[in-house]
Parts: structure tokens; sequence; C-alpha cells
């Protein structure tokens, strides 16, 4: 089962992306920056495996395998550490996840996050890279999947950076079309609900109505046929 991809850090709450560049403005990398030195317990400009768990760990939804997975793709040197640059992508990746700017995220830095994806240094992205990796990245969709295989014009399972470039635009494009289609269905629901309430309202109130009615009438036929009482003479008490 596929991971969607989610931020549950109030922290990077406050944080945005430029909207033009897709990168953190001066003043919030130096908020990253303070906090990266707050991680680094040790003093040695970097992050290793154990701590860069920990900080994934309490900010995402990722198991233990994927987090470790994101570790090795940031560490390319294979040194059992990160600096504060890759440090600094991950935060970038991260807001742009929570913003839901992960695809146009992409476009802007797309030589960065091939390079990422490219795990075996090939110059290409295979299916198989995609499919380890592209969770950072939330690309999982069975319409995803669609689309690496309509940009992947030798058919060799690989998509060069030419190819991975237009896979990412087409990816953007669908994406909008798939989130007008769920705020499409969203709202298509919410009018249902609304009908559906609307008639459980209107039977309730024609139940009490037709009890009411049958009250009604039942009070009325009961004053019509009651007989009328006979009431003494005053005289008859004198009399008797």
């Amino acid at each position: 089962m596929n991971t969607v991809m989610k931020v549950k850090s109030n922290l990077l709450q406050i944080l945005h992306l430029d909207r033009t560049y897709s990168l953190l403005t001066g003043k919030n990398a130096k908020f990253v920056f303070e906090f990266f030195k707050l991680l680094d317990i040790h003093g040695t400009g970097s992050l290793n495996d154990v701590q860069f768990y920990h900080f994934l760990n309490a900010i995402t939804n990722l198991g233990k395998s994927e987090i470790y997975k994101v570790f090795d793709m940031l560490d390319v040197d294979g040194s059992g550490d990160i600096d504060y640059d890759e440090f600094y992508l991950v935060i970038c990746i991260l807001i742009a996840i929570k913003d839901k700017q992960e695809k146009q995220f992409i476009y802007r830095h797309s030589r960065t996050v091939f390079d990422l994806l490219d795990e075996d240094g090939s110059n290409s992205v295979s299916a198989e890279e995609f499919k380890n990796f592209g969770f950072l990245f939330n690309f999982h969709s069975d319409a995803v999947k669609a689309i690496f295989e309509e940009f992947d014009i030798s058919g060799d399972q690989e998509l060069d950076y030419k190819e991975f470039k237009m896979f990412t635009m087409a990816c953007i494009d669908r994406q909008i079309d798939i989130e007008k289609d769920i705020q499409k269905k969203a709202a298509e629901k919410e009018i249902k609900e609304k009908l559906k309430e609307k008639r459980k309202f209107e039977a309730e109130f024609k139940k009490h109505e037709n009890r009411l009615i049958f009250i009604t009438q039942f009070l009325s036929i009961r004053r019509e046929t009651r007989l009328p009482q006979v009431r003494p003479h005053p005289l008859s008490a004198v009399m008797e």
C-alpha cells in the first residue's frame, strides 16, 4: 500500500515557499538554519541517520524504511551524514507537500529532483527508482504511473532528463485536473447530502403533519358526537 506523505508538524505550518522560485525566503531560510543547529547536537555541521530518522519521524507519517530511503537518497557520497544544504532541500520538499505544491516544486527544480531519483547515477530515472523513491513527492497514483509510461518514449522503462521534465509538466496539468475533479465530486456529494437531509426532514414533517391531522379530525368528530349534558332544573332540588 502506497503511503500518501503528510506533514504533521506545527513548526512547518508557518513556513511557505516563494511562489515564483519555490524556495524559502531569506528570513525563513535563517529560521531553518537555526533549527538545523538545534538538531545538530554534536556540533558537526551535519545530521547522522539516527538524528535524521527521529526528525522525519516526528514531523511526517513516513515509516522507518521510507525515512532511511530518504536518508540514503540524500547521502550521495555515502558518508553517513547529511549537511545543511541537503536538510534545506528536505525542508523545502516538506513545505511543498504541506502546501500541495510538490509538482510545482519538481518543475522548478527538475534537475535536482532528477538527480535525487537517479539512484544509480545512470543519468536516467527507471521505473524501479521511481517506484522506490517517488513517495517522497507523492508520485504513486495510477494516473502518474500512466503518465510515466506515456513519456517513456524509448519504451525502456527509463526517463532521461528531457523526458522527465516533460513528465513533470504533464503531472502538474494532470494534478490540476484531478484536484478540480475532487472539488467537483465533493460539491456534488455535499449537494446530495443536503438533499438527503431535506427529504428526511420533509418525511418527518409529513409524518407529524399526518398525525396532527388525525388528532385534529379525531377531536372534531368527538366533539360532534358527544351527547349534550342535561343540567337539572334549579327547582327540582327544592321540590325534593
